[in-house]
């Protein structure tokens, strides 16, 4: 075997041949196509192997860079990534190919042995685990080692033996006894110098002989992980023991150990040694943290001389060159801010099959920029997931990839990112700052506010000619409870007449004056419209139509405030303004239903804002559906229950936890009410949980009874009773006597009800005075009657007490009258049962 030791990394492996490899093949290639590599890859016990068939005439090169396997062609050929990526492998993962087809790059574990030999047209790589501290490379780690006995007995014919001497059974026995050999000492048993030619000689051509002049020989040599171990001596294979020995203790030790057996079994049972504790899976390394960054130098001095320097250097360069430039070129445009043609760039690198470290790279520049766009979900970017410290750039994007979603996450490293600011290129503070800015006055922090605006006025005043610093300072002014001073800021900053921050001034001044009582409801309706029809198009404008709307809405034209929000749906919905658009039209849909929660009950606007704009109202609405909600509660009350049931069946999916409890109560109550008991009970019975409060356990218990009651189950209705106490638990109970046609009990039950001081609703009077009148207790009825007669009238009640009434005591009784009473009871049970639950 030829060995090539320019060629060749070798760190040292004692690895043992393992299972068979998996082949990769690739389709034949054409006599005008480059030449086509052959591949095998498969996972050994200890170690993984690659082995690469190349065109004869190619010599590849393997070396290790870091965590980096690369292996190199001098000419293009075609490597089998399809195959390669494919087949499994526990060390080798990641296959990319690089320098136009001259490379093949693949992922290994950091600190791997790895091995390479060229056998023929054959490139063998081995990789290997890291060196373990304190374990021999190739030794076993731990575990009973199986010993043969012919390589037992041979092992103990030491140089030193002389000729004619016989060993004893009991030397045999002694090294075959675990427990003597734990306890002996080791021993250098060195083979015969015959047997030593011959075990070189199973090495193999090259294998026995020194030709690698970097690493040094050793006396005996190790296994090789690519030929396998040498075969062990006596195993009927390269090295033969003298016959008439073995023959002679064949039988003896075969008999001994059948003795030690024997005695083992009789002996009693010792204490078990604990089960050896599996070594945990290696964990993950952590990423590298984020270093500083340049961005006073990625910017440059000229922008036009940088750029063209920046993309005739991405042209010129090939290989791993090219992404470093086109890298250089996505730092550039970081520095100066220019999102859009940050993302293209970094497309463009990912394109060009970037080593591991330049994708670690460029994906600490992609959070960056997602960051510049305020992402809603940050926690998969790597500025929120690696702490930060006291890394001062690592605050900055940190702070910055929080601050939409989650301020005060955001506000922990605001005083080191505001320090480290003052340093950044003017575009990309300036970009920064504003967003630091706007997510502190959205969440009402006028501390944190007026520290990013004393930064403005003191690196940026001179920049912010569009009004944006007027803008925040009249926000800061707002949340101080200066209104004048807020005013002042908002007219300077409108008197720009350029720019979204101008203009959203504009719109905020007409806010602020209407609720100072400066300008009435018509009046700002009128400027706000003629600022809609004036900036049609403008990226404020999203803010000018929820103010309009609101005003609309507060003013009841409740009609022109459902069309604007579906006008914000609409035309901005899926376009780059969609985020402002639906943030504005949920302030819209806030103000429609403060709107219709003063109005009265059974209007069509519900019906209306459900039927034209649901999908809408699902986009805009928060995560946690509290305007979905509201608007269930309202079509519950106008009784749209069909409506409203399926936004709370929507709710209830998707909802989680106490969340997800309290929701399935409000659809249970829903469905009860509108005669689906069955229903309710399915709702009920997903959406429980063991770990529920007490209030919301007892409010669910006193569902399920109603429900079953309404299902006709009373006995179990009563059974889920038990226990509960309260005014409601005491109705439903006496509800479920009534149904039950235990008229004396229930009679009893709504009459406790009400000395408990509860209001008894008319439907408790009129049930107790029916339960009165079928338990045939007169003077009950009778003293019902002159208590609560009046709180039947103007209710479909009105009159029963007085039907049922019993007859004068002085005046006959005509069997006509009975029967008619009789029937009239019977029909008054039936209404009564029909109507229960219905309005």
């Amino acid at each position: 075997m030829k060995r090539h030791p320019d060629n060749a990394l070798i760190t040292g492996s004692t690895l043992a041949v393992g299972s068979t490899l998996v082949l990769a093949l690739l389709a034949v290639s054409g006599p005008a196509q480059a030449a086509s590599v052959r591949a095998q890859l498969g996972d050994h016990g200890d170690y993984s192997r690659l082995v690469l068939s190349v065109p004869k005439g190619l010599e590849p090169v393997a070396v290790v860079d870091g965590c980096v396997l690369r292996i190199s062609t001098p000419d293009p050929v075609r490597w089998p990534l399809a195959s390669l990526r494919d087949s499994f492998s526990r060390r080798l993962s990641d296959f990319v190919t690089a320098d136009g087809g001259r490379s093949l790059t693949a992922a290994i574990p950091c600190g791997a042995r790895v091995a390479s030999i060229i056998e023929r047209r054959m490139l063998i790589v081995d990789v290997g685990g890291p060196p373990v501290p304190g374990v021999k490379p190739g030794a076993p780690e731990g575990g009973p080692v199986e010993v043969q006995p012919d390589a037992v007995v041979t092992a103990m014919v030491p140089e030193q033996v002389p000729q004619g001497s016989t060993i004893g059974v009991a030397q045999v026995v002694e090294a075959l006894n675990p427990i003597g050999t734990a306890n002996a000492a080791p021993t250098n048993l060195p083979l015969p110098p015959r047997e030593r030619e011959g075990a070189q000689a199973q090495l193999g051509k090259g294998e026995g002989e020194c030709k690698d002049q970097v690493a040094p020989c050793s006396e005996t040599p190790s296994p090789s992980p690519l030929r396998g171990s040498p075969p062990s001596p006596g195993a009927g294979e390269g090295i033969s023991p003298p016959a008439p020995l073995v023959a002679s203790l064949e039988g003896e030790v075969r008999s001994s150990i059948e003795d030690t057996l024997r005695q083992l079994e009789r002996m009693p049972d010792r204490s078990s040694k604990p089960a050896p504790q599996a070594a945990e899976p290696p964990r993950l390394p952590a990423p590298p943290p984020i270093g500083a960054m340049d961005l006073a130098a990625w910017a440059g001095d000229d922008f036009n001389r940088t750029r063209e320097a920046l993309q005739r250097a991405v042209g010129a360069a090939q290989g791993r060159a090219r992404v470093d430039a086109q890298i250089a070129l996505v730092r550039f445009l970081l520095a100066r801010a220019m999102d859009e043609e940050g993302r293209a760039a970094l497309e463009t690198a990912a394109s060009l099959s970037p080593a591991p470290d330049q994708r670690y790279t460029l994906r600490i520049l992609g959070d960056a920029f997602r960051s510049l766009d305020r992402e809603d979900a940050p926690d998969d970017n790597l500025f929120v997931q690696l702490p930060a410290g006291v890394m001062a750039d690592h605050n900055v994007w940190r702070s910055v990839a929080l601050a939409p979603s989650r301020w005060a996450a955001a506000k922990e490293g605001l005083p080191i990112a505001l320090r480290r600011l003052l340093d950044y290129p003017a575009d990309l503070r300036s970009r920064l700052l504003t967003t630091l800015a706007a997510a502190s006055d959205e969440a009402g922090d006028s501390a944190a506010l007026n520290l990013i605006v004393l930064e403005m006025l003191t690196v940026d005043s001179k920049g912010m000619v569009d009004g944006r610093l007027d803008y925040f300072r009249g926000r800061l002014a707002e949340l101080k409870a200066t209104p004048d001073a807020a005013l002042e800021r908002y007219d300077a900053a409108a008197s720009l007449r350029r720019g979204p921050f101008a203009r959203r001034a504009e719109v905020r001044a007409i806010e602020l004056r209407r609720s100072l009582g400066r300008l009435d409801e018509d009046g700002a309706i009128a400027a706000l419209e003629a600022l809609r029809f004036a900036w049609r198009g403008d990226e404020i404008e999203t803010d000018a139509l929820a103010a309009l709307g609101s005003a609309y809405a507060r003013s009841g034209k409740t009609d022109a405030a459902l069309d604007i929000f579906g006008l914000l749906g609409r035309r901005f919905g899926a376009t780059a303004r969609g985020r402002d658009a639906l943030a504005a039209g949920r302030d819209l849909l806030a103000a429609v239903l403060d709107r219709l929660d003063r109005s009265p009950p059974g209007g069509l606007y519900a019906l209306a804002l459900q039927a034209r704009h649901g999908r809408l109202v699902t986009l805009a609405d928060r995560p946690d559906g509290g305007l979905r909600l509201r608007l269930a509660t309202l079509l519950l009350r106008d009784g749209y229950a069909l409506e409203a049931t399926r936004i709370l069946h929507s709710l209830t999916e998707s909802a989680s936890g106490q969340h997800r409890a309290e929701l399935g109560a409000t659809l249970a109550r829903a469905l009860i009410d509108s005669g689906r008991e069955a229903e309710a009970l399915d709702v009920l019975a997903s959406t429980g949980s063991p770990t529920l409060e007490p209030a919301l356990a007892e409010r669910r218990a006193l569902l399920r009874a109603d429900a079953l009651l309404g299902d006709g189950d009373t006995v179990r209705a009563l059974d889920a009773l038990r226990g509960l106490n309260g005014v409601e638990a005491a109705r439903l109970r006496a509800q479920g006597l009534f149904a039950a046609g235990e008229w004396s009990a229930a009679r009893k039950a709504f009459a406790e009800l009400a000395a408990t001081g509860a209001e008894p609703t008319a439907e408790d009077v009129a049930l107790q005075g029916l339960s009165a009148y079928l338990a045939g207790d007169g003077e009950a009825l009778r003293g019902l009657g002159d208590r609560q007669r009046g709180r039947l009238a103007g209710t479909r009640w009105a009159g029963l007490l007085d039907a049922l009434a019993p007859p004068p005591a002085d005046g006959p009784l005509r069997a006509e009258s009975v029967e008619r009473d009789l029937a009239a009871a019977a029909a008054l049970d039936r209404l009564s049962r029909d109507w229960r639950g219905k309005p």
